[in-house]
């Protein structure tokens, strides 16, 4: 967990830089600890070089230390502080899709999925003003003063406040994975909403255990997945639940809180004979869908659920995800199952299998199957390339799928489970 505090601030502007969500120049975070001083970013210096030392320090009575200039946005900072005290840490960055939004002068709609909304809430409008600009601080305060968490800017860019700089950063990249998957969506042929959503969630109320020799292995090897998931952008720092089950029949799976980037394999919990172990959570958003799907798919040893944006604007756009459309998709996805928003978990189980051992569930998330780690992590991985793929073939013509001749020498001569 990062706190409020100096190098806080130096660990969550690295995030956010080398995470691609803003530039060398753009951009700026912010904290405030329980005395009232601010800990903020400095103009003017290199993102990718900050130390701690370069980082500012705003007392409460307006004394500045440090060897820089505080960023030009400290008073939308102070302002937003000011006005909320519940707000203790502001991210505001230049995220490309986010840009996107805030130079179309559009609202993201958070409401598409239950995933955003439950980070974001309802995403705030603002007006354009000078960037820095005593007016412009007035502006953002006014937002977050009517109790709105996430704002944007008018062709700048957009804000975001919390309680702590985790949360804050987990805000934007929420953000920033939202304005992704609308604009998927928007070249698929269109956002469509739903609000007939089904609670997959399971509550927790959680024992400790000690791990046998054998979950502590696979929960060393579901760590490295995860981590490798973060990075190849299929999940999030706060998106994304894998489950396995082991040979007994118990179910080792992510809790929520944990941050995917950097999660132990201490983190990792377990689910067994109805009774939850090693989290601290009290709820677990996904698991009642992988409990299903072991149960009634006997092959299945793992279950992927996450959200990557490219695959999620097809569950946006209600747009049929092709697995015809590129061989090595069809190989490891046969037959793609998209279902409607609002089924229940046990349709979800019921409609996969061997044959289908991916699901795209429309406005809500994606999930893949497999025999072990390695086949379900590939398929979501396969799931999600093929969907940048065919979204980047939408700019350049009309798309051909392979045809069921073709599609019948697959079957013949891979077999993708």
């Amino acid at each position: 967990m990062v706190k409020n505090t100096k190098i806080g601030v130096l660990e969550t502007i690295n995030r956010v830089y080398y995470n691609g969500l803003t530039t060398t120049s753009g951009g700026n975070i912010s904290c405030m600890d329980n005395e009232g001083t601010i800990y903020i970013t400095p103009s003017g210096v290199d993102k990718g070089t900050l130390k701690e030392e370069d980082i500012m320090t705003v007392k409460s009575d307006g004394k500045i230390e440090g060897k820089h200039t505080p960023s030009m946005e400290l008073p939308f900072h102070s302002n937003i502080y000011k006005c909320r005290e519940d707000i203790r840490a502001v991210v505001h960055a230049h995220a490309p899709s986010v840009v996107a939004y805030a130079t179309a002068r559009k609202i993201p709609d958070s409401s598409v999925c239950p995933c955003y909304y439950k980070i974001l809430g309802e995403v705030a409008d603002s007006v354009y003003d000078l960037p820095g600009s005593l007016s412009l601080g007035d502006i953002v305060k006014a937002k977050f003063d009517q109790g709105y968490n996430s704002v944007m800017m008018h062709n700048h860019g957009a804000t975001v406040g919390a309680k702590d700089l985790e949360i804050a950063y987990r805000k934007y990249e929420t953000l920033d994975n939202l304005c992704s998957t609308l604009i998927n969506a928007s070249i698929l042929g269109g956002v469509k909403k739903c609000d007939n959503h089904s609670d997959y969630s399971m509550k927790i109320d959680s024992q400790n255990c000690k791990f046998t020799k054998e979950e502590s292995e696979m929960a060393k090897q579901m760590v490295d997945f995860i981590k490798r998931s973060f990075y190849q952008k299929l999940m999030s720092t706060t998106l994304g639940t894998l489950c396995v089950r082991m040979d007994n029949g118990d179910i080792l799976f992510n809790p929520d809180s944990v941050g995917r980037h950097n999660i132990q394999a201490s983190d990792i919990a377990k689910y067994s004979n109805g009774k939850f172990y090693n989290t601290c959570d009290t709820n677990a958003d996904y698991l009642k869908i992988a409990l299903q799907i072991f149960d009634k798919i006997k092959e299945a040893k793992v279950c992927f659920i996450c959200m990557p944006n490219a695959t999620m604007g097809f569950s946006v756009s209600h747009k049929y995800f092709d697995a015809k459309l590129i061989p090595e998709s069809y190989i490891m996805l046969k037959n793609a199952v998209q279902l409607e928003c609002g089924v229940t978990a046990q349709d979800i189980a019921a409609n996969m299998g061997v044959t289908k051992p991916l699901a795209i569930v429309n406005n809500e998330c994606v999930i893949t199957i497999g025999k072990n780690l390695t086949k379900a992590f590939d398929r979501m991985e396969v799931t999600d390339y093929s969907a940048r793929s065919i979204i980047a073939a939408c700019n350049i013509a009309q798309i051909t799928p392979i045809n069921d001749e073709q599609s019948a020498e697959i079957d013949r001569t891979f077999n993708g489970w």
